[in-house]
């Protein structure tokens, strides 16, 4: 409130009347008067966000009437000097709520999606509108551009300001990473916010502990625009930051396998458009993180109707195991011989899906197969057996010759492509993104992407990429011992959140730490088997690979029948235990089977685990967990199979770096 010292009275002289009228005047028309504040709460009152315009556009926000995040701006910069959000006026808002089912046609986590929030939409002075959402499960904003009089449509983006000012005392599992280059597969490191500064770098998503409330970070609906990402000022204040972009027509000289520099400008972009979202999903519990797939409801909707190609499934991998076969009679390889058998093995044991990983083709010419394979023998091998075959291919051989390639792969009978090697989320390397999955939608052709950012938003708009990687995973184990078990704990919190991951489970080669060697042509797994079992369960990805050699399967034919009995996309899920990087024990349905999960880290534990979530009646039990001398022999499990009834316990001890993996079949 702005007070006058002394009053305006009659008793003044004229001249001191217009200083005091002038000043008033004045300050009316400053940025501090302009202000106003508006506020939006999620549909059950608990999540508050609120907005104050004026010399600056800033929110706050608040849980359970908690502080989390201190006002923090927001606006977009370009370089004609245009501005979304300093010093705007709000010329109109709206409200309006939504409260609604929405069926993904690839159901990762769940079958449907409640998407219920309420929106305010401020229209500024300004040609931009700043678009709000309060869900139960988070907040998330984004800028909605309009056209302006006397500029050009399309514009130099200098700068976005994403801030995150957290309460005193938030902490952070921190996604470090070196550079702007990256595959995007950061460790989760517990940290003080306030450690963070502009010497660091972190990807999304991210997670931040703010007042006993964990808040994840993350972006979607992310087209034509280059990825957020986090650094610090040291005091607790988180910032967004972007790479520049790539210029992808010039070699990269520290990697020959990635083309494209970067340029001096951040992005090039439309201004009458939709920005991206910004994301805060809010869970009070570690295990209420599950419960938000705002990545997904707020990414635009599918663009190719309800595809009945998209088949989601396993897939036999090569590249983790370098096609260490034993007992063939064969020269394995990357050769005809090889992947025929490939196809032998996943039809034993029902396995949807096989892949030619990288050594069918040149990285440059993806068009012509090497003589030491006949891909097309293979797919005809395969498709006699009821199994599908997938190829990977680098994104620079691909780009090259897009539309040419995947007509050539979709004419050969190639079910889906594992495209590689990208490592930027730049302007110009998402755009690849988009023209890929268009253009594999067009050939009905499924799509992985590997050397990948994280999950925002295309999924959705383009169900048939199933999932990618953009997580620190399996194949690790080749080179390093970062994978632990408490790793292992991280991802489901964290990452998987985004969407889905490859993580690529299922190592035959099982050790502790005391064990453990990287070795990269037979590598080994921190933990044990049932630890690996349960990733099955517990790691969501559409396209859930199988990472051994068949013959490391078939020597333990228990292993890949109990897999291969587990789906990749579920109805719905229950949350049995959860403790980020120490435990998770997840219950998953579909159709009228449950599925359950358990992973401990480093530490043994046991948990009890009451059926009440399964309808009335029996079941049939199958129960792989650690053997009795798993503390010792990480490969040592047990299976178990019995009848069980709803509403029973189960008590299933899980030893250091272990776990469990259940079936349950009612009768």
């Amino acid at each position: 409130m702005f007070v006058l010292s002394t009053p305006i009275t009659t008793a003044q002289s004229p001249q001191q009347r217009r200083a005091r009228y002038a000043l008033l005047w004045l300050w009316l028309l400053s940025p501090a008067a302009l202000a106003e504040q508006f506020q939006l709460k999620s549909p059950d009152g608990h999540i508050a966000i609120s907005l104050e315009t004026g010399a600056q556009l800033q929110y706050q926000l608040q849980v359970d009437g908690k502080t989390v995040l201190e006002p923090s701006p927001i606006s977009l910069q370009f370089a004609d000097g245009v501005q979304y959000g300093p010093a705007g006026t709000v010329q109109k808002h709206s409200r309006r709520s939504e409260n609604q089912q929405v069926r993904p046609e690839v159901p990762v986590r769940t079958a449907t999606i409640r998407d219920q929030y309420n929106e305010l939409a401020l229209e500024f002075d300004q040609p931009f509108v700043l678009r709000v959402r309060a869900y139960n499960e988070g907040i998330a904003w984004r800028f909605e551009g309009r056209k302006s009089a006397g500029k050009s449509s399309r514009a130099e983006l200098t700068g976005e300001t994403a801030s995150f000012h957290f309460s005193a005392g938030t902490y952070s599992y921190f996604p470090f990473e070196k550079n702007f280059r990256t595959a995007t597969q950061p460790s989760f490191t517990p940290v003080p916010a306030k450690s963070i500064d502009g010497a660091e770098l972190g990807s999304l998503p991210a997670l931040f502990v703010s007042n006993g409330v964990n808040l994840l970070l993350t972006e979607t609906d992310l087209q034509d625009y280059p990825g957020l990402w986090l650094q610090g000022h040291g005091d607790g204040r988180i910032y967004g930051v972007h790479p520049k972009n790539l210029d992808l027509t010039k070699q990269n000289p520290q990697n020959p396998e990635q083309t494209g520099e970067f340029t001096n400008s951040i992005a090039n972009v439309e201004r009458a458009r939709t920005f991206p979202w910004r994301i805060i999903g809010v869970a009070r519990s570690d295990a209420e993180l599950l419960n938000i797939q705002l990545s997904y409801l707020l990414a635009e909707p599918s663009r190719i109707g309800k595809p009945d190609w998209v088949k989601p499934g396993q897939i036999a991998w090569d590249w983790y195991n370098e096609n260490n076969f034993k007992g063939v009679d064969f020269k394995a390889g990357i050769n005809t011989a090889t992947y025929q058998y490939y196809a032998d093995f996943a039809a034993r044991f029902g396995i949807e899906n096989i892949l030619i990983d990288d050594g069918w083709s040149t990285h440059d010419d993806v068009l012509t197969v090497l003589p030491n394979i006949d891909v097309q023998a293979v797919i005809k091998h395969a498709k006699a057996k009821g199994v599908a075959v997938q190829l990977w291919v680098p994104w620079t051989g691909l780009d090259k010759n897009m539309e040419a390639a995947m007509a050539l792969y979709k004419k050969w009978g190639v079910a889906g492509l594992k495209i590689d090697f990208m490592n930027s989320d730049s302007q110009s390397m998402v755009n690849f993104y988009w023209r890929a999955a268009a253009m594999a939608a067009k050939y009905q052709l499924m799509v992985n992407f590997h050397g990948s950012y994280k999950p925002a938003g295309i999924h959705r708009t383009y169900p048939n990429v199933l999932t990618r990687e953009g997580v620190k995973g399996l194949e690790n184990h080749k080179w390093s011992d970062a994978i632990t078990p408490t790793h292992n704990l991280h991802l489901p919190f964290i990452r998987m959140i985004a969407g889905p991951m490859d993580y690529t489970p299922g190592a035959m080669r099982n050790a502790h730490r005391k064990d453990f060697n990287a070795v990269f042509s037979r590598p080994m797994s921190l933990g044990t088997r049932a630890h690996q079992l349960a990733m099955f369960v517990l790691y969501e990805s559409p396209l859930q690979m199988l990472a051994d050699t068949p013959t490391s399967y078939e020597a333990e034919p228990e292993i890949p029948t109990f897999i291969s009995q587990i789906p990749t996309v579920w109805d719905n899920f229950r949350v049995l235990h959860a403790s980020i990087g120490e435990y998770l024990v997840l219950a998953r349905q579909r159709g009228n089977s449950w599925y359950i999960g358990g992973m401990t880290n480093e530490q043994a534990r046991t948990l009890p685990i009451k059926l009440d979530f399964l309808s009335a009646g029996s079941y049939q039990l199958q129960l792989m967990k650690d053997g009795i001398n798993a503390d010792r022999h990480a490969e040592d499990y047990k299976l178990e199979k019995r009848l069980v009834k709803a509403g029973e316990s189960l008590e299933i001890p899980m030893v250091g770096g272990g776990g469990f993996a259940a079936i349950l079949t009612p009768l």
